[in-house]
């Protein structure tokens, strides 16, 4: 009896420090991200063998054809990250198009725009980075959510995004939620200095290329 009292006693202590691997605590594993940032432009692009030509009607095909496998595949939040190409991305009913596949899919729909007259803050460039308010955005809520971000780009042009791109604001179409959401960002903004490139995952992963 005295016997298994005191095994019982050294297995609830083994128990309380977790388990025991050649003599020492395990490590705790580290959960896999539960959210994904995608970069849907990029993806579209890709998805479609680099064929110009992106449309409010690709990109929403594109969000329809690839929710439902991240879905199944990320647990939390799928956002989808756009920027509005000047202007051209970005009316009335390519908005409502946006709210419209956001509802349908469960996700996230974040168009990056510019400002018709931007506030004061960075100038305008003619550096190919300061076209990236998209690609700037896609860190900022990767950063915020500890997840990667799905894209075929390399980034490159990241050290220049917060000494280039203009204020720009964003318009977010949540699934669960009627009405739209804004969020203002100036990208100069000390809030962003140690804000890191994000961790990539490329789109092969998970789909394959279709012309």
């Amino acid at each position: 009896m005295i016997i298994v009292c005191l095994l019982a006693a050294l297995v609830l202590c083994a128990g309380g420090r977790g388990a025991v691997t050649g003599g020492r605590p395990a490590r705790p594993t580290r959960a896999a991200p539960s959210h994904i940032v995608v970069d849907t432009l990029n993806l579209a692009h890709w998805r479609r063998g680099g064929a110009a030509g992106l449309s409010p009607d690709t990109i929403v095909q594109t969000i329809d054809a690839t929710a439902p496998t991240l879905k199944q595949a990320y647990s939390g939040k799928v956002v989808y990250v756009l920027k509005d190409r000047e202007s051209r991305f970005d009316d009335a009913g390519a908005r409502e198009a946006y709210r419209l596949a956001a509802l349908r899919n469960g996700v996230y729909v974040s168009v990056a725009s510019r400002y018709r007259e931007p506030p004061a803050g960075t100038k305008p460039s003619a550096e190919h980075s300061s076209l990236g308010r998209d690609d700037f955005y896609m860190a900022l809520l990767a950063s915020r959510n500890r997840c990667a971000v799905l894209t075929a780009d390399k980034l490159r042009d990241f050290a220049r995004f917060r000494a280039t791109i203009p204020p720009f604001y964003v318009i977010e179409y949540a699934f669960w939620r009627d009405a739209p959401e804004y969020e203002f960002v100036r990208p100069e903004s000390t809030a962003y200095a140690r804000l890191r490139r994000p961790k990539t995952v490329h789109p092969s992963e998970y789909f394959a290329q279709a012309f």
